[in-house]
Parts: C-alpha cells; sequence; structure tokens
C-alpha cells in the first residue's frame, strides 16, 4: 500500500482532482464465480457479494449456527483475494458475507469514498432485513474507516465487531504514509492540503452505536500505525477488548500465517455470541412473564 498510495498521493490530485482515490487500488476478475450474487446499491452501482455456509451444518435455521459475519474488507484486491481473512469462522459454525464496494472485484462504477460509505450502508441494510441470527462484522484497514461511518449514520443492531488494523481518517493515514517516505517530513502537511474526510469516521465516532468490540493490531504495523488502533479503542463505547499482536505485518494476523491468532480471535466471537443468545433468552423470557 505505501508507494502506491505515495505516488497517488503526489500525483492524482493534478490528473483528477481526488486525492482520496489513491485509498482505493481494486482489482478484478474477468469471470465470476457462479456463487457471486450482486445487490442494488445506493451509490447507483450493483456491488458483488458471496456467502459462506458454515461448515458441517445443513441448514441455516440448525441451533449450531451460531451467526452470521460480514466482512469489509480493506483498500486493494477484491473479495474473492480477501476472504482468507473471514472465510475460515466458517469451521466455527458461522456464516460469512464478503462483498465488493464500487469498482472492486464484480462491482459495477468506480472505486471512490463516497460510493464505498454509499455501499456499505446498502449491504448492512440488506443483511439486517433478513439475518435472523447474531450478526457480526469484521471490517479490515481501510474497510473500519468505511464500516464505522457508515454504521454511524446508519445504525443498525450489531451484535459484535471486530476491527483489525483500523483507522479513521483518510488524511491523518495519508499523512502518516507520506511521513514514511524519504525526507517525507518536509512534505507530509501535503496530506492536508488534498485530502478530505468528508466520508471518514473520525469526526462521527461519537454516534457510532455500542456493541461488544475487539480491536486487533499488529504491533510492528508499518502501514497504519499500532497507536491509531489504541486511539480507536478507547473511543469506542460498550463492552470491548484490545489484542496487540508480535510477528506479524498489517492486516494478517486474522490468515492463516496466524493460526494461533485466528484461534484467540474466534474464541472472542464465540464467547460474545453465546453472551448475547443468553441475554437475549432473558430479555425474551421477562417479556412473557410480563405479559402474564
Amino acid at each position: 500500500m505505501n508507494y502506491f498510495l505515495l505516488l497517488t498521493l503526489l500525483l492524482l490530485p493534478i490528473i483528477s482532482g481526488c486525492a482520496n482515490q489513491a485509498f482505493f487500488s481494486p482489482s478484478n476478475n474477468n469471470i465470476p464465480s457462479k456463487e457471486v450474487i450482486w445487490l442494488d446499491s445506493l451509490s447507483g452501482n450493483k456491488i458483488a457479494y458471496r456467502y459462506y455456509h458454515p461448515t458441517n451444518i445443513s441448514s441455516i435455521s440448525s441451533p449450531d449456527l451460531r451467526g452470521t459475519v460480514v466482512h469489509f474488507h480493506g483498500n486493494s484486491g477484491q473479495m474473492e483475494q480477501t476472504q482468507e481473512k473471514v472465510a475460515w469462522l466458517t469451521d466455527y459454525g458461522f456464516s460469512v458475507i464478503t462483498f465488493d464496494y464500487s469498482g472492486f472485484g464484480h462491482s459495477t462504477g468506480t472505486a471512490t469514498d463516497k460510493d464505498a460509505y454509499l455501499d456499505a450502508i446498502s449491504i448492512l441494510n440488506y443483511i439486517n432485513q433478513y439475518n435472523h441470527q447474531p450478526l457480526f462484522v469484521v471490517a479490515t484497514s481501510t474497510g473500519s474507516n468505511i464500516f464505522l461511518r457508515a454504521w454511524a449514520d446508519n445504525p443498525i443492531e450489531i451484535d459484535g465487531i471486530i476491527l483489525d488494523s483500523p483507522f479513521t481518517s483518510y488524511v491523518k493515514e495519508a499523512q502518516f504514509v507520506l511521513s514514511q517516505s524519504p525526507l517525507g517530513k518536509l512534505y507530509d502537511w501535503f496530506a492536508l492540503v488534498i485530502m478530505r474526510d468528508d466520508y471518514a469516521a473520525e469526526q462521527s465516532l461519537h454516534r457510532v452505536p455500542e456493541s461488544h468490540a475487539l480491536v486487533v493490531h499488529c504491533e510492528e504495523d508499518s502501514v497504519v500505525p499500532f497507536e491509531f488502533g489504541e486511539t480507536l479503542y478507547q473511543q469506542l463505547k460498550g463492552n470491548k477488548e484490545f489484542m496487540a499482536f508480535d510477528d506479524c505485518r498489517h492486516a494478517r494476523a486474522m490468515t492463516g500465517d496466524h493460526p494461533h491468532y485466528q484461534q484467540n480471535i474466534a474464541q472472542w466471537l464465540i464467547s460474545t455470541e453465546q453472551y448475547v443468545r443468553l441475554n437475549n433468552r432473558e430479555q425474551t423470557t421477562q417479556m412473557i412473564a410480563y405479559n402474564e
């Protein structure tokens, strides 16, 4: 991400006048797999998504189904590449939904911060309409910024969120990337001039709904600084936990590169799902008793 973002931060304002596009480096597949489905988005585009069934569970009504996980991937690639960060959760009884922002994969349109924000609202509303299981979100890097802003503006009920290598300001992340380049401290101010946070989460964090939250961040992350994750963790409301991982690169803690980290994250997710179900049962029992 670093060198691509640095180059486009410097050149894109001259070419197109929209430096925020520097955050998006989509890739595309020529032929969609048969599992890909499309959804009409508020952005005016059709966004592609895919559903992964839980392993060894035959029905979505099975009592062994733990819940639904939606993945907001980062700034590059497309969902069939980034699914490695969440598809393994099907082995723990979760359904997994991945999707692509406009301009990524098989989604139509162009990758922009505004369209990604509108796509995020669209996928959340769609899943909220049809999902009847505990709902969880995993958001990776740029995906955390997109998701949190969309959720703040469109506060549907989500039972738990996992934010991996998160940041909440395009401007501050661009400033950090510029500062890491040779002599970058001399021109990192450039980000303040050319970038915008119109669709970023930072100024809307006070409106993010309360939920169970897990923030994970690699201590040696050279793309999104570790302190960005720490700062966001402090600002979140509700029951929350922070997992600091070592010996891992940016946004790789949830991949098969680190099975031990995967186990820790899965255990948090399972514990949260069990708590949510128990709490919901207690509320239902209280309502029945009151009605009687």
